[in-house]
């Protein structure tokens, strides 16, 4: 926390960028003193005293962050207009998700580039994902998100934007920081110490940064919204299970619909199953929100060798862990009784169905073969962890040769993801024990399963008996590159430099999976499905070479060109992709800006060389019922189903997919045209216009197959499709493989507006930035016609509201600030019809310098007004935890002291 002083101070480098680029709604700050250094800028390889950008930049500076009590890396840049659909964070998920990702313009998070001082870093998981909290909050300087493609500059990913993480370089002394904070229910506390430690001389410097965060997690039954899965207590639908601890039978000689046994001491007396009343709420054990618990060192160090020669080194490491609930593991015999992909459950045949239960099971009461879904609430939650371990190594010199500079780095880095799920039941094992032999002389070894009884019948042994998997899978990661670049000027022109800059990267990355190997000899319950197979890519081995040239054309205009060619060894095929950009100053107050480029995403090491796999899957509509209540006969593909038998209880199924060699990297167009007004010193305007167009997209689209089987009647589709009671029910499993297939186009406005005055009673701040999109048109198939998004919750992409917008207000004098936050969100319409409202949501933050002790106090309060997140009609959640969160008003208070 800097001191709170009439005239707050900024870095040169910050001032120029948000005049160049729009600023994040943040608190704006002063200018301090000119220098003239020069200094990199994102999106560029030269570095220039002259900062000027032919791209839309923000800059995000660390006390701006501390003004809003910002703790993270992906927190502060979640407030960003421009970020929208399914980014992930601590809070948005049950279960074991941590990972925070930044997903620029709604684009999977893979097509951000992630940049540490201007350098790749490692994604953490198999999704390509850089995980944001792995970056210590205490080694930050600032943060410049490039809202522009830049594969010309930085290579692959770099589709949506980038996000350039700027360290601590210089610091001198001791700053020791301390937060805490809890939610207005009293949960979700977050507890937050840190360390930086630095010293500097004329020869060199350095500096460490520790961190270590707590963060409490709640439980989904102790909000309203979600302490009921049946949402009709908030204007939603009944979303409970129909896999509940009162078993739900059909067969077993009883007859047309569901029936349940009641008295344990009477089996063989039913009553029908009502799922109004019986449907499992999952929500009484669930997490709302994980528990979390990290630790992140950060060290630069960098020594004068001699007076052209420096040496630099980045070290860092994090480990971070979190767990959550899900609800207790459950079977249904009839989900798996039309071939699955599973060889349990397809033994019994009746009347042309297929059961799962036999006849002379040692607790089948009826005599007859039949079907059970039964919720094993014996079993209590399931408990997830997740463990990440993440190591940086970057060592490298730079220096002059004249008016020339050089640079030359090597870095090793690896991460790993340890998912957990704990013990789990064995479908394999479930299926022995609902089977006519077990218990008996043709399979002693086996303990019958009491499947017909309510909550209470299934014992510690039946459990013993089927609870012999565990769901552990371990990815790991690794990338090393050196690097190299050289840059300087060419000629002198009467307009100013001709500069330029060239380079060339060498890189190699390996990614593996591996599974307990009772993952790969069992067949897991119906929320994991099939077992994941074990997986060592081949090393990938890219080298690139760039060039970039500025161009002072006119005094009042300038070009940037740079191009770069990039070879991958497992790809078949080398890219090379242009970028063009110009800056032309009309007036003093004006600045005309704009870029084309073109781009690429290499597809991820598991996209391609994963086996298959199966995911569980909500939310996507059977088209043959697209409400629940009965087949749509005017559907001809959907005849043969029954009307009894189709509805989905389950609210998914298993959705399996699994890498493709032969996947090509996807390549994109980016367009960009900006306009600057700055009429007043601390006054401006900026107004940008970005498109996008990506094609070769990798995407599976469960959505598209469903349709082909059924709506277009495409033979070709037909067995992807997987459906329960012999073909005649609800959907059980999709086949939808990874291929490049997708295309999206999409574009839209950014705005913002700063200004800052001083009066008598103080300084104040107004920064306001708007995000809007015109169009988000996706294309799922080549085949398939364009879909809009704009305005929508999509299942693929998210929420994908129209428009977003930040407001900051902020008033400091002498010792006292105060800081003022709003964040709106459009209403978005889910795809039964429903919608979802716009938002608002208020955060406030006082801070004070207590100069008798040299300490720096801040007291905040988000979501001032406790305000809920617009309810989510078709989620299992009620809300979407990607953009909102369930955790309510929030209480905090720091201090920081600085020796």
């Amino acid at each position: 926390m800097m001191k709170c002083e009439p005239r707050l101070k900024l870095t040169q480098l910050s001032i120029v960028m948000l005049s160049i680029g729009s600023s994040l709604a943040f608190p704006a700050l002063a200018e301090e003193e000119q220098s003239f250094e020069k200094i990199m800028v994102t999106g560029s390889r030269i570095a220039r005293t002259e900062l000027s950008s032919s791209s839309p930049i923000t800059v995000i500076t660390k006390i701006q962050m501390e003004r809003l009590g910002i703790t993270d890396i992906g927190e502060a840049l979640r407030k960003l207009p421009s970020l929208t659909g399914n980014t992930s964070n601590s809070q948005s998920d049950s279960g074991a998700g941590s990972t925070a990702t930044v997903t620029l313009r709604g684009i999977e998070a893979s097509n951000t580039l992630i940049l540490i001082n201007g350098r790749r870093t490692i994604a953490a998981n198999a999704n390509n994902e850089v995980d944001l909290l792995s970056i210590p909050f205490e080694a930050v300087s600032q943060i410049q998100v490039l809202k522009d493609g830049a594969s010309a500059i930085y290579g692959s990913d770099a589709i949506a934007g980038v996000v350039n993480i700027i360290t601590r370089t210089d610091y001198d002394g001791v700053r020791v920081n301390a937060s805490y904070g809890i939610s207005g229910q009293g949960d979700a506390s977050e507890t937050r110490i840190g360390m930086t430690l630095g010293t500097s001389s004329d020869k060199g410097s350095l500096m460490l940064a520790l961190s270590h965060n707590n963060t409490d997690g709640w439980q989904s039954r102790d909000r309203t919204r979600t302490q009921d899965a049946d949402f009709t207590h908030v204007g939603g639908q009944n979303m409970r299970s129909g896999t509940a601890p009162n078993a739900k039978l059909s067969g077993f000689g009883l007859g047309d619909g569901n029936w349940t046994v009641l008295d344990a001491n009477n089996p063989g007396a039913v009553v029908p199953w009502e799922y109004s009343e019986m449907g499992y709420n999952y929500h009484d054990v669930t997490s709302g929100a994980n528990t979390l618990s990290n630790t992140a060192m950060f060290f630069y160090g960098d020594y004068e060798l001699t007076d052209e020669i420096n040496i630099f080194a980045e070290v860092s490491s994090f480990q971070g862990w979190n767990r959550g609930n899900q609800a207790p593991p459950g079977v249904d015999t009839g989900w798996y009784g039309g071939g699955s992909g599973t060889p349990a459950f397809h033994r019994y045949n009746a009347d042309g169905s297929q059961y799962g239960v036999g006849a002379n099971q040692k607790y089948n009461p009826f005599g007859e073969t039949g079907n059970v879904s039964r919720r094993f609430v014996e079993y209590g939650p399931r408990v997830y962890t997740n463990e990440t371990e993440i190591t940086r190594y970057t060592l490298g010199l730079n220096g002059s040769l004249g008016e020339y500079d050089w640079d030359l780095t090597y870095s090793s880095q690896t991460g790993r993801v340890t998912s957990d799920g704990g013990l789990q039941p064995s479908l394999m094992r479930i299926d022995a024990a609902l089977a006519d032999e077990c218990g008996t002389s043709a399979d002693p070894s086996c303990v019958p399963m009491n499947v017909f009884g309510p909550p209470g019948s299934i014992t510690q042994e039946m459990l013993d008996y089927i609870n012999v998997t565990k769901p552990l899978v371990i990815n790991d990661n690794s990338l090393d590159y050196i690097q190299a670049s050289f840059a300087g000027p060419i000629m002198e022109l009467p307009s100013g430099t001709i500069e330029f800059a060239v380079g060339y990267e060498h890189r190699e990355e390996q990614a593996s999976q591996r599974a307990d190997i009772s993952q790969q000899t069992e067949t897991f319950d119906v929320s994991w499905g099939g077992a994941k197979p074990d997986v060592v890519t081949p090393v990938r081995k890219i080298d690139e070479v760039y060039a970039e040239v500025n161009i002072p054309a006119l005094d009042s205009l300038e070009l940037q060109l740079a191009v770069r060619h990039s070879k991958y060894s497992d790809l078949g095929e080398s890219t090379t992709n242009p970028k063009f950009g110009l800056i032309w100053k009309p007036l003093d107050e004006i600045t005309v800006r704009g870029s084309y480029s073109t781009g690429f995403r290499a597809p991820t090491m598991l996209q391609m060389y994963s086996g298959q796999s199966a995911g569980f899957t909500e939310g996507i509509a059977d088209p043959c019922d697209p409400t629940g209540t009965g087949v749509v006969a005017s559907l001809p593909g959907c005849a043969g189903l029954e009307d009894g038998l189709i509805q989905n209880t389950v609210k998914g199924f298993n959705v399996t997919s699994g890498g493709n060699k032969e996947l090509k990297p996807e390549k994109a167009q980016n367009l960009t045209l900006g306009l600057v007004y700055e009429p007043l010193d601390r006054l401006s305007f900026t107004l940008d216009y970005f498109r996008i167009l990506q094609e070769n997209v990798v995407f599976q689209s469960p959505e598209y197959v469903i349709d082909q089987a059924y709506v277009a009647q495409n033979p070709s589709y037909i067995d992807d499709v997987v459906r329960a009671e012999g073909g005649k029910g609800y959907i059980v499993s999709v086949y939808a493989p990874n291929d490049n297939i997708a295309e999206r186009t999409l574009d839209g406005l950014d705005f913002a507006a700063m200004y800052g005055f001083e009066s008598e009673i103080g300084e104040w701040t107004f920064n306001l930035e708007m995000s809007h999109f015109l169009t988000f048109d996706v294309q799922d198939t080549a085949d398939s016609p364009s879909r809009s998004i704009v305005g929508t919750y999509d299942n693929s992409f998210g929420n994908i509201p129209q428009d977003r917008a930040n407001l900051t207000l902020g008033w400091n004098k002498d010792y006292l600030a105060v800081t003022y936050n709003l964040e709106y969100i459009s209403a978005t319409d889910e795809p039964g019809g429903h919608t979802m409202d716009s938002s608002n949501f208020h955060n406030a933050q006082v801070d004070y310098h207590l100069e008798a002790l040299g300490l720096d106090l801040n007291l905040g309060v988000k979501n001032l007004w406790d305000q809920e997140p617009p309810l989510r009609f078709e989620g299992t959640n009620g809300v979407d935890y990607n953009t909102y969160s369930l955790r309510g008003r929030f209480f905090y208070m720091g201090v920081v002291k600085e020796f």
